[in-house]
């Protein structure tokens, strides 16, 4: 277009633009922009480290973290320790209430782990300020909380001089002299004093608990009544009066009391009460273990696995037995594993670091001999430093919460035996059941309670009790035998099979039968279990839900796995049938009753024992003598808590004659009086005792995972 030339309004030679619409911009939303009761809501999912970030961005930020409290009291330091860095923030955690940090700072001081102190006077400095955040840490927990500061400052102490220990034990002695004092302090210190062999002390120690009741103290008013009692056991008087204490003080939830005073009516009737009034005690005690369905995924997350914790309990049975540790501590520690990990995920590299350190923790509240943290370090043949332990202490600790110590199986045990008192070999035979149960993640997910109902219940049936389940047992438990069968047989085909996992050598992880092969437990461990049958009768066998039934079916044998995959399709495609004609007439009548069972189609059962070589070719005679060849072994899926074993005759069974067992919670009649548990018998064995192994490097994982890194001893 050129300067000075006019062009007229028409389309061709001018065209008006059309009119732009205006967008409005729309505000942004953003962190700032919430309130704060939102963004507190957000703030407290944060970990310490992202919080410090968050509170770096703007002063509005820094602000709300700041100012409060609650925040600071949830903030989560999972696997973080403090640091000369990051001291000031577990300090100021710690102070606005934050049990996790109140532990951490205390421990980190008292082993000087973490926090740069200078050498000189490194014993008073950190001695004082271990012991203002352990008060701290106490005075942080409920008043029924059972005390744990004693744990770390119990003897022995450093005969230098220049010990940490009895300084923070004298600062906390002055501590409750001139300030108000509390319960929980006066019974750290009398558990202190407790340990000392001069008789002195142990009077002091008295004076103390007697104080420590008064402020409120439950678990120190529990501890002066076991003092108390052997000096009334003499008197009926005193030993009545005695009892109704013990009552009172398990009414205000102190659990050891609730067993103690369990104990106590099962074995006879001391406090006058109703007999019904005594077995409801009893009975309220197993059927008060919360019965929350839990799952192995829930134990066992990201690269844990459970052939990795039946290696880590295997290797904490070796440090029992080669320690001498009772079977307790070693109940409780793996215990407080399975508690941490349903807490926290654990990489496999620390795993053994995990069960360490909850046996260091276990033996130092239980025993008097306790495991030193360098010996511990030692025992895992330096795979972690003396740091990694103690820092894997505290974490411990915190996720506890501070509590180490609840009822166990062999609590649950305890009440059953003086209820029911067994002989010498038969109780051997249910501790060595109870040990070998600690080894399998599905059954460490059932309640101890009623696990430990179906290990006497076992346990009498492999010895041939008479009547396996008395009613006495029933009422006082309020588990019917035919509520335990399920449990039985999952217990059973867990603790006797023969597919056990192995260490990088190829040799079978059996800890817990090496340890019931010594002549104190009278070589149990070394019964072999020859033949279990349990059966029911079609009538008593009713299911509400068909469809979610699981099968328990064959007993302990000599072939492996692979051999019956090998044989599976020659059994499909021949379907060999049972030789009875060469049985006896008693068993003849008892596998004809086995073949006419008729199954419901939706019942998932197990396809039954394969037959052996003798049977296949048409050569083995169903004799007594042959019964114990034709045992076998079929090994049920590790990640449900509902399947399990039922020995039988070893003769070859087809999927339709196999026979299904109701879930625990499925009804069944009760119209036989005859007890489903047939016969048991057990044989010596003839064998050498094995040669105790000595591993030295690691035990591989599943699917060729890298090892674990365990020392056996």
């Amino acid at each position: 277009m050129k300067a000075g030339v006019l062009h007229c309004r028409c389309s061709k030679c001018f065209t008006v633009p059309a009119k732009k619409r205006v967008r409005k911009r729309v505000s942004t939303l953003t962190l700032l922009s919430l309130p704060d009761e939102v963004l507190l809501c957000v703030l407290q999912c944060l970990s310490a480290q992202d919080l410090l970030n968050v509170r770096a961005v703007h002063s509005r930020l820094r602000d709300v973290i700041d100012s409060h409290s609650s925040l600071w009291a949830r903030l989560s330091f999972v696997d973080t320790w403090p640091a000369p860095d990051t001291i000031w923030l577990f300090e100021r955690a710690a102070e606005k209430g934050n049990f996790e940090a109140a532990v951490k700072l205390g421990i980190a001081y008292l082993y000087n782990e973490g926090p740069s102190l200078s050498s000189e006077g490194r014993a008073e400095i950190c001695g004082e300020k271990a012991s203002r955040f352990f008060s701290l840490a106490e005075s942080l927990r409920p008043p029924t909380a059972d005390p744990f500061v004693w744990v770390f400052i119990r003897p022995p102490w450093s005969p230098s001089g220049s010990c940490c220990k009895a300084v923070v034990f004298e600062r906390l002695r002055a501590e409750c002299d001139t300030q108000i004092k509390r319960g929980s302090l006066l019974h750290c210190l009398a558990r202190v004093l407790q340990l000392f062999d001069e008789e002195e002390k142990h009077g002091e120690a008295m004076a103390m608990l007697e104080e420590s009741s008064r402020h409120g103290c439950l678990q120190s008013s529990y501890l002066l009544w076991e003092h108390q009692r052997k000096a009334a056991m003499a008197d009926p008087g005193r030993y009545l009066q005695c009892l109704r204490t013990l009552r009172d003080y398990a009414a205000k939830g102190c659990w050891e009391a609730q067993l103690s005073l369990a104990k106590a009516c099962s074995s006879g009737n001391p406090l006058g009460l109703e007999p019904q009034a005594c077995v409801d005690l009893v009975a309220q005690l197993f059927q008060s273990y919360p019965h929350k369905r839990r799952f192995t995924g829930d134990l066992l997350r990201n690269e844990i696995n459970d052939t990795m914790r039946y290696i880590l309990v295997d290797w904490l049975v070796e440090v029992t037995t080669m320690k001498g540790f009772s079977s307790l501590v070693l109940h409780v520690t793996v215990h407080c594993v399975n508690r941490y990990l349903m807490i926290h995920s654990v990489p496999k590299a620390r795993l053994q670091l995990l069960g360490i350190a909850c046996m260091v923790i276990c033996t130092r509240y239980i025993s008097k001999e306790i495991l030193t943290i360098r010996e511990a370090v030692w025992l895992t043949d330096n795979t972690y430093k003396y740091e990694d332990l103690v820092r894997m202490m505290g974490e411990v600790i915190s996720a506890l919460e501070g509590k180490m110590r609840t009822p166990t199986l062999l609590d649950y045990g305890d009440i059953l035996l003086s209820l029911l008192p067994l002989d010498g070999r038969s109780a051997h035979l249910f501790s060595y059941i109870c040990e070998l149960s600690l080894l399998y993640t599905t059954l460490s997910l059932l309640p101890p309670s009623c696990l430990a109902c179906a290990a006497l219940l076992l346990t009498r049936a492999m010895h041939n009790c008479t009547p396996v389940w008395p009613s006495q047992l029933a009422e006082y438990t309020g588990f019917s035998e035919r509520e335990l069968i399920p449990y039985t047989l999952l217990l059973y085909s867990e603790c006797f099979r023969t597919d056990v996992p192995k260490d990088y050598r190829h040799v079978s992880l059996t800890g817990v039968k090496q340890r019931f092969e010594d002549e104190t437990y009278q070589q149990i461990s070394k019964d072999e279990v020859c033949f279990i049958f349990l059966g029911l009768c079609k009538e008593e066998l009713k299911c509400t839900q068909p469809g979610d039934m699981d099968a328990f079916l064959s007993s302990p044998a000599s072939s492996n796995k692979r051999r019956r995959e090998e044989r599976e399709q020659d059994q499909r495609d021949s379907l060999a049938a049972t030789p009875t004609g060469e049985l006896s007439p008693q068993e003849e009548t008892l596998v004809g009753d086995i073949l006419d069972w008729s199954l419901d189609t939706s019942c998932s059962g197990y396809e039954g024992d394969q037959e052996s070589e003798g049977e296949k070719d048409g050569e083995s005679e169903s004799t007594p003598g042959n019964l114990e060849q034709h045992c076998r072994a079929l090994s049920s899926d590790e990640d449900s808590i509902c399947e399990g074993v039922c020995g039988r005759h070893g003769c070859p069974k087809t999927e339709k004659d196999a026979l299904p067992w109701a879930r625990p919670s499925y009804s069944l009649s009760n119209t036989s009086s005859s007890s489903p548990f047939i016969s048991s018998h057990r044989v010596k064995s003839s064998g050498r005792r094995q040669v105790k192994r000595k591993n030295a490097a690691a035990h591989s994982g599943e699917d060729g995972a890298s090892s674990t890194g365990f020392l056996s001893l």
